[in-house]
């Protein structure tokens, strides 16, 4: 265990209102960690499909090597998933989960690489932040 170290968490979602799951991860040839029907949420005003990838979450000390693994899964991909988001409607998402104690925080910096690719695909992200 790395007791100063935060643990970080990134994932790729591609959500929206109604759409085959199955469709989505044959076009990109690769299995999700997980999905989820609009069916399976708990309250109709938030409920929509979602393909999710995600990275286990780990110790480290930066969120862009965690982002790095998802980026390296995606990466030839950008043609894909931008068919799929124009055609199927969808949001491309991806969101940084931090767990850290008492200020013990990561660098937050999203290089360069990331970014391109990011903005490759238009994708927004979004950073969630848990201090105990």
């Amino acid at each position: 265990m790395e007791p100063n170290l935060p643990r970080i968490c990134v994932g790729f979602y591609l959500t929206g209102d109604d759409f085959d799951l199955n469709y989505v991860t044959a076009k990109l040839g690769i299995l999700p960690t997980n999905m989820r029907e609009r069916k399976d949420f708990p309250v109709s005003a938030m409920a929509h499909t979602s393909w999710e990838l995600e990275t286990e979450k780990e110790f480290s000390k930066a969120v862009c090597y965690q982002f790095e693994k998802l980026i390296r899964e995606l990466r030839g991909k950008e043609a894909i998933i931008n068919e799929l988001f124009d055609n199927l409607n969808l949001e491309v998402i991806f969101t940084v989960v931090i767990n850290m104690e008492n200020g013990d925080g990561p660098e937050l910096v999203l290089t360069k690489e990331i970014i391109g690719f990011v903005s490759a695909i238009n994708a927004e992200v979004g950073f969630d932040i848990y201090v105990d």
